[in-house]
């Protein structure tokens, strides 16, 4: 029931994507972005990792994505007279990194987490009582936080923004290309969208015997939205969208990527490679290690060997190993296991490693393949660190 309300939030969160792109807040993210002193690109970077971030704590993160690609877009071209080749490749890591580290803020932030709350109740794991949407929350939300410096002070490093010319930023559109007549009902719409994600995702783990009602909920309000959407308004006699809308400036090379990132993970599923993978991965795990160390080598095994399987797969691949491990170590399984699944979606480094790394590398043109592994790689390594003694120092119980 989890993952067909996640099908109804990501359906909801396209159309609401959709109706924001038709509006022109793209446009006026760029504006508040910039300013009107023209912030530096470090700033910027900071905004736009940030914004995406936020995002994908409450909507799936390949949602997030398609929102923010017309942002990228429109920042590229206002950077573009500084002559700087590597302005597509910053500025669409800021995107992805911002968006899979938003995904851990929340238990429906990604179907990763909602994989390690199916497979700690189906193997009757201690303490998976404790995983509610809420404790999730407020251990997820400060661990965004974190991340979302560490991501910023990466791509500044990686990509040495500090000596890009503020000077030479110009705005790619009049300041009137920022408004539309329906920018404040479509924001409107977007919080009535987070509001109810947010309170039936609650809902739904708060009350595992209502679960039915709740999807069927959920599904009401997706229809519900996809009915006010497409209904003409008294005033205009037009619909906010329209069929072509849907479709309007979709990423049509980002969506073959993720068609084919999406078949590839599955025909790995079906093949059964995490039992495979799960024979060569437990020989990279030492016997006796104490815990702190122990997570980080979990976290670093997971970040690096997601960038060439399935984010699902090795998930399941190291929950076969670890929990076995943790009952003859005397470690605390959720740990073990939570760290697998923040740590599986901090693949930086393949534009094929991720969803959302496939659909933003796809949908935006120009991007350096060699400065995206470099910085990647430093990304995931110091990702997995923060990852390993954050759950072992601070999130002690969620």
């Amino acid at each position: 029931m989890e993952q067909l309300q996640i099908l109804f939030f990501t359906v909801s969160g396209f159309l609401v994507s959709r109706i924001l792109i038709k509006t022109r807040l793209p446009q006026k993210i760029v504006h508040l972005m910039l300013g009107e002193r023209h912030n530096t690109l470090s700033k910027t970077l900071f905004y736009l990792v940030t914004t995406s971030a936020v995002i994908s704590i409450f909507i799936p993160n390949a949602i997030t994505v398609l929102t923010l690609l017309p942002v990228l877009e429109l920042l590229s071209r206002a950077f573009r007279d500084n002559g700087n080749h590597r302005l597509p490749t910053i500025l669409t890591l800021a995107v992805i990194y911002g968006s899979n580290i938003g995904g851990m803020g929340s238990v429906t932030g990604t179907p990763s987490n909602l994989v390690l709350i199916g497979y700690l109740k189906a193997n009757n794991v201690a303490g998976v009582d404790q995983l509610t949407y809420i404790h999730w929350l407020i251990a997820g939300i400060p661990l965004v936080i974190i991340l979302v410096f560490v991501a910023w002070g990466v791509l500044c490093l990686g990509f040495q923004t500090w000596r890009e010319n503020s000077a030479q930023i110009r705005m790619p559109f009049a300041p009137e290309a920022t408004e539309h007549v329906w920018q404040r009902r479509a924001v409107y719409l977007t919080l009535v969208y987070l509001l109810s994600s947010c309170v039936l995702s609650y809902l739904m783990t708060e009350l595992p015997d209502c679960r039915n009602g709740i999807t069927i909920a959920s599904g009401v309000v997706t229809v519900g939205f996809a009915v006010y959407l497409f209904s003409p308004r008294p005033q205009t006699l037009s619909a906010m969208l329209v069929l072509r809308d849907l479709v309007s400036g979709l990423p049509t090379r980002g969506l073959e990527l993720l068609v084919i990132v999406i078949v590839v993970g599955a025909g790995m599923y079906v093949l059964n490679i995490e039992t495979w993978l799960s024979g060569k991965l437990v020989m990279l795990i030492p016997d006796a290690l104490p815990l702190l160390g122990l997570l980080l080598i979990i976290a670093l095994i997971t970040t690096f060997t997601t960038e060439i399987f399935s984010n699902t797969v090795v998930q399941l691949s190291l929950f076969l190993i670890l929990l076995p491990l943790s009952k003859t170590s005397g470690y605390d399984p959720v740990k073990m296991l939570l760290v697998v699944t923040l740590s599986c979606t901090c693949a930086f480094m393949s534009p094929i490693a991720t969803p959302v790394n496939a659909l933003a590398f796809g949908g935006s043109s120009g991007r350096s393949l060699w400065r995206w592994v470099v910085v990647g790689a430093l990304m995931n390594t110091v990702t997995a660190c923060v990852i390993a003694y954050y759950i072992f120092k601070i999130c002690c119980t969620l």
